[in-house]
């Protein structure tokens, strides 16, 4: 096998490619455009959206009040909700988001906590669970009532002669061990590898299905056959190439997200105290050294399958559904529980996910990331071979 021959065939399918617009969308475009408007995205609605929504003056009901004046008045003075008067209708207006929530109140509530200290009272907030203002009321609310809680434990301590200082054991206070990174890595690690891997295949997609099903549709297929070139010379040069495009999609794609973080953190930070946005260049660059095998599985076996195809759009039939095949192992990894192990290290595309979800977050847990690049080497060069295996049948390559 010639080394010279292996680089004609690269050259000359690298101008094609070149030329070819939507493989330089896929493979350039995306990437460097795909991680900055999601980042973005978050950066706008955290620092924009969700402190204005936040910040409105919500309305809330109060129902059965009559039981608790003195707590109704005190809610009535709270600046952070404005109460509207009672309605029977209020599920309604909850679902419909025209109300925020509603505190109900057990009947001779403030006159029970007087006359039966020893039952405890159960005040219910309707809200709407996952809705963002319903659960800002619903914070404030459970913080208003607290408070209330709270005076009347004390009036309860000074009538038995104790202060509170004597009854309050100890405090707590909270330490973050973590350092900016971790913190960073194990936010973003949970869904950027899925992007990254998702990213990686379909970089190889579209150059993978235009050097085969696109040969064959052109009829340019004999012409390269008939060059003296051996066949496994022209699938190295053809998957070297179709490597270095999945691999330049995820280079750019590490590259944006690395930036687009270290430029967005300054935004965030806004937000609350105490958030810094770090990202390691070492996280990212091991990150992007294991995704390199996942891509030459994935060139390989888009070749390999690719071929089989007569036209570009048989090709895209058949490729298509293997985006399914990545995204169930990438939905897999961000599942509570699922955790790296030396078993799931040997699990195709779940064990990168795995991993790059470790690395970022700033494991580096060596024996592991040997095994799975070496595993991950082992199955690119079976489809590596199984694209040699189909380039030397002549009822795939000359199928009509």
């Amino acid at each position: 096998m010639a080394a010279r021959n292996v680089g004609i065939v690269f050259r000359k399918e690298l101008l094609d490619t070149l030329k070819d617009r939507r493989t330089i969308v896929s493979s350039i475009v995306i990437p460097l455009l795909m991680f900055p408007l999601i980042i973005l995205v978050v950066i706008f609605i955290a620092t924009t959206v969700i402190p204005k929504a936040v910040s409105e003056s919500p309305t809330v009901m109060l129902k059965g009040e009559e039981g608790a004046p003195a707590l109704a008045k005190q809610l009535r003075e709270d600046k952070d909700f404005r109460v509207v008067p009672f309605s029977a209708d209020y599920v309604t207006q909850i679902n419909e988001k025209k109300l925020r929530a509603v505190l109900e109140f057990p009947a001779g509530f403030e006159a029970n906590l007087q006359s039966k200290p020893e039952e405890t009272q159960i005040l219910k907030i309707y809200h709407y669970e996952g809705e963002i203002r319903s659960q800002a009321v619903l914070r404030q609310l459970e913080s208003s009532v607290k408070f209330f809680g709270e005076n009347i434990v004390t009036q309860r301590l000074a009538a038995a002669g104790l202060a509170p200082s004597e009854v309050k054991v100890f405090g707590l206070e909270r330490l973050n061990v973590a350092s900016a990174e971790k913190v960073t890595g194990n936010i973003i690690g949970f869904i950027l590898p899925y992007f990254i891997i998702i990213l990686c295949l379909t970089g190889a997609m579209y150059p993978a299905m235009d050097l085969t099903a696109g040969e064959k549709e052109r009829g340019t297929m004999e012409t390269i056959l008939a060059s003296p070139v051996r066949r496994s010379e022209l699938v190295l040069g053809k998957f070297f190439l179709i490597l270095c495009v999945s691999v330049t999609t995820t280079a750019l794609s590490v590259i944006s997200l690395a930036i687009t973080v270290l430029i967005g953190g300054a935004q965030l930070a806004k937000v609350g105290k105490g958030i810094v946005v770090a990202v390691s260049a070492q996280s990212a660059a091991v990150v992007f050294l294991m995704v390199v095998p996942l891509a030459a599985t994935f060139s390989a076996a888009l070749l390999a399958i690719s071929l089989i195809a007569r036209n570009y759009r048989e090709a895209q039939s058949y490729l298509g559904p293997l985006m399914f095949l990545v995204i169930i192992p990438g939905m897999a990894s961000m599942m509570p529980g699922v955790e790296l192990n030396s078993k799931l290290a040997l699990v195709p595309i779940l064990n990168v996910s795995l991993v790059a979800k470790e690395i970022f977050a700033g494991q580096y847990h060596w024996n592991l990331i040997g095994l799975i690049f070496l595993s991950t080497c082992v199955y690119a060069a079976v489809a590596l071979f199984a694209a040699v295996r189909q380039f030397n049948r002549e009822e795939v390559l000359f199928r009509t």
